[in-house]
């Protein structure tokens, strides 16, 4: 007897976790309470590097995602209804309100499509009267929900995607993998994950003998999950914040010809930009972006 598509999704999901994760021993009296809004794609561990390096004093929370069963579910199976930005942020708030965080003020930071659902816990924050809760946000390398960025699924170029997928695939193996400008440029899927999985190999970033099937099912799984967030985003088009934004750009970002990644359109304020080593997938293990980025978080920046 088959299984249906939610049960196999569970089996893969394994145990209950829990939306809201404390890095680390309470401390109520922390200086500054950091909280990480985390998407997936690679694993929540990525963190370490950067939470690590703030002071003792610091109280790191992570906020994954990938710990939402719709959110999960929606990367593994695209048929399935996918959960919006709003209601994702909503989850977010309310653990972030009963575990009493939303009692006193906390830098919030979201990578990649993290960065999407922070803006709308802020937004939503704001909402209530308590704007100045968040006192720092900060986006990593993401994509602001303007429409100039909003395209169908089948707009998105295999090009762009491929690059991505480079990307992706160097942080997974810890190897960069570099490419020639223009390499994949015209290439429709099947050549351009030729040409990757050549290039991988020489070097070294695959071992040799990789099969093409087997490369072809990894990026699957990784073009599903950027579809997932696409669909979550749709016709979320939020109003601007009365508030200055922090955009953390890596030099091998997901779009590296948009100085602000569409930001200034949702900040009522001047943006601040910081730009970093490493590419959108390794931003959070360099060594010098970590460093980076936990002296942000700890000096924060004026947002009200």
């Amino acid at each position: 007897m088959s299984q249906r598509p939610e049960q196999a999704v569970r089996r893969q999901r394994g145990p209950e976790q829990r939306l809201l994760t404390p890095l680390g021993p309470p401390r109520p009296d922390a200086a500054r309470t950091v909280v990480a809004v985390h998407p997936g794609a690679l694993p929540a561990g990525v963190w370490q590097t950067a939470l690590a390096r703030l002071p003792e004093d610091g109280a790191p929370h992570l906020l994954d995602l990938g710990t939402v069963p719709e959110y999960f579910a929606a990367a593994l199976v695209p048929t399935l209804s996918v959960i919006g930005v709003r209601e994702l942020a909503e989850r977010c708030l309310t653990e972030l309100t009963a575990a009493g965080l939303t009692e006193r003020p906390f830098t919030l930071v979201g990578w990649s499509f993290g960065g999407v659902v922070a803006y709308e816990i802020a937004a939503r924050l704001d909402g209530q009267g308590l704007g100045d809760r968040v006192e720092d946000l900060v986006v990593l390398d993401s994509i602001a929900p303007v429409a100039a960025f909003q395209r169908p699924e089948e707009e998105l170029r295999p090009a762009m995607l491929l690059g991505w997928f480079a990307m992706y695939l160097g942080a997974k193996r810890r190897r960069r993998l570099t490419l020639a400008p223009g390499a994949l440029e015209g290439l429709g899927e099947q050549d351009g994950l030729g040409v990757l999985l050549t290039e991988a190999t020489a070097q070294g970033v695959l071992p040799d003998g990789t099969e093409p099937a087997g490369l072809r099912k990894l990026y699957t799984a990784f073009h599903t999950g950027l579809v997932r967030n696409n669909r979550c985003t749709v016709g979320y088009l939020p109003a601007p914040l009365d508030r200055t934004i922090t955009v953390v750009k890596p030099e091998g970002s997901l779009l590296p010809d948009s100085p602000d990644l569409g930001w200034t359109e949702l900040s009522g304020r001047p943006i601040r930009r910081l730009p970093v080593p490493g590419d959108h997938y390794t931003m959070l293990q360099e060594p010098e972006t970590a460093d980076a980025l936990a002296a942000l978080l700890t000096t924060g920046s004026p947002t009200r």
